[in-house]
């Protein structure tokens, strides 16, 4: 028995032809906010997908947004939203081609592949029972599996094309293979023997991405990692040097391998600091190849011995209405008051009140509320549809509807009050002139596109706000940002 495809809400068909076109420099004079490479104009900015899905309709306005607004370049991959980023994408595409606000040569896109989870995991699970698996996976950890597989890749990227509703995907990247040497590194196995077949499978995957080059599915492809700015002498730290020499011996120079990925931001700037063998960091790489490098988390940063920092302050920024939270939690309370007794119950109120102060970031609360906070409230909804009816459930729901936003914005805000300092020491350091962005946001983003040069920085904007942080980019011109000073690390005068 053929099982279901659990993508199939999500695919468009048909497929949209043609791809990102190269273009005249002759058409429109210079802007600050688009770079060149290989003849493509690209902004400095991209549409990053990372939280997007079809739920929630302030992701596609955004979207829109960011597209009217002239950010070409939009970033996603499979596991997004377990499929949603990629079919929103897809949607809003369609729609924009169709009213001919857009053209499909003058959007960039970006997607990846690598992880099993979600519906993924269940189509792995099918295929397993049916003794027809995908080989190679690498068993993480439960809920997390991954494979770079000719056989999953294949799969892969015809449900990416499909869901996107697009023929020709600009650039199709290889998701953190990284994970296997970690896995290799938990287990035990010598360096060089789990380097050797990590590298044997890094080029099994490029002769299948010739493949779907040759056939039009793809115009470029390369790899996201996490570990191509870390120490050379660590264990999961991935070469590119080596991944450029696989990609010539598998098709010459004329390869297709293209484009890099990897985190950088203010606390973590191996990719300004670390060199390799050879002395060169991972930007001089990319110079020296032509490679189009992609910063991800710009934002999002992980500081040693303090967890994950979100790098967001803006001094106009005013603290939440507190007298309306605490309002909006007591009528919370006076819902559950009525309802049968129970002391495990976990109301909003009674988690925010023994958890919220340790909550550090808005990314941290939304991972809590999902994994822990929601399948709990779920269980109350439950309770009160079953006691109450369905219209008190549905009164309930609009209460935590009304609370939650209130709650992130005060994590928001508080998170926020610590980059206060550093966000004054680099606009003294750095913007002396009446162009200073107005957010700590806005200048880490700033600067990193004006550290790479000829790079996009790639920021998730699943906010008409997010979108909007970033925009004077197209106006004003790049700070002159010295590689040297910039960051942690950085040389301090």
């Amino acid at each position: 028995m053929i099982s279901p495809d659990p993508f199939q809400s999500l695919y468009r068909e048909p497929l949209h032809e043609g791809k990102k076109e190269k273009y005249s420099r002759e058409k429109k004079g210079d802007n600050p906010g688009y770079f060149f490479f290989r003849e493509f104009r690209l902004s400095r900015i991209a549409f990053g997908g990372y939280r997007i899905g079809l739920g929630d309709p302030e992701h596609k306005d955004a979207l829109n947004f960011a597209l009217d607004s002239g950010i070409n370049m939009i970033d996603v991959s499979a596991n997004y939203g377990d499929g949603e980023a990629e079919s929103l994408v897809g949607q809003v595409l369609a729609e924009n081609f169709r009213k001919r606000n857009l053209h499909r040569k003058e959007i960039f896109i970006v997607t990846k592949a690598g992880y099993i989870q979600g519906k993924n995991m269940k189509l792995v699970e099918s295929k397993e029972k049916t003794k027809n698996q995908f080989p190679e996976i690498t068993y993480y950890q439960p809920g997390c599996y991954h494979c770079i597989s000719p056989e999953f890749l294949e799969d892969q990227l015809e449900r990416s094309r499909k869901r996107l509703g697009l023929s020709t995907i600009d650039v199709f990247l290889l998701h953190n293979p990284e994970y296997f040497l970690s896995d290799a590194e938990k287990k035990g196995v010598p360096k060089e023997e789990a380097h050797a077949e990590y590298y044997r499978r890094i080029k099994e995957a490029f002769l299948f991405l010739e493949k779907a080059r040759k056939e039009g599915k793809i115009q470029f492809y390369g790899i996201s990692s996490n570990t191509f700015p870390i120490p050379e002498g660590e264990y999961t730290h991935t070469s590119l040097s080596k991944c450029l020499q696989i990609a010539e011996k598998v098709a010459g120079k004329e390869n297709g391998f293209a484009v890099v990925q990897f985190p950088g931001n203010w606390y973590e700037d191996g990719f300004l600091r670390n060199k390799n063998s050879q002395g060169q960091t991972i930007l001089d790489l990319c110079s020296n190849f032509d490679l189009l490098p992609l910063i991800n988390r710009p934002l999002n940063s992980f500081r040693e011995g303090k967890g994950m920092v979100r790098l967001s302050y803006a001094p106009q920024a005013q603290a939440p209405d507190l007298s309306k939270l605490l309002q909006i939690l007591e009528l919370e309370s006076s819902f559950l008051e009525t309802l049968s007794a129970n002391p495990n119950r976990n109301s909003l109120s009674k988690l925010w009140g023994a958890y919220g102060e340790k909550i550090r970031s808005e990314e941290q609360f939304q991972t809590i509320l999902q994994r822990s906070w929601i399948p709990s409230l779920r269980t109350i909804i439950d309770e009160i549809d079953s006691e109450k009816g369905k219209e008190e459930a549905e009164e309930y729901i609009r209460v935590l509807n009304t609370a939650l936003p209130l709650l992130e914005e005060q994590i928001r805000i508080r998170a926020s009050e610590n980059l206060s300092e550093l966000y004054e020491t680099m606009i003294q350091k750095f913007h002396s002139n009446e162009n200073s962005p107005e957010s700590l946001s806005s200048l880490m983003v700033f600067h990193l596109a004006s550290l790479l040069e000829k790079g996009t920085v790639l920021l998730g904007m699943r906010k008409r706000r997010y979108v909007r942080d970033i925009l004077p980019i197209f106006k004003n011109p790049l700070p002159n940002i010295s590689k040297l000073e910039w960051g942690e690390h950085g040389i301090r005068s």
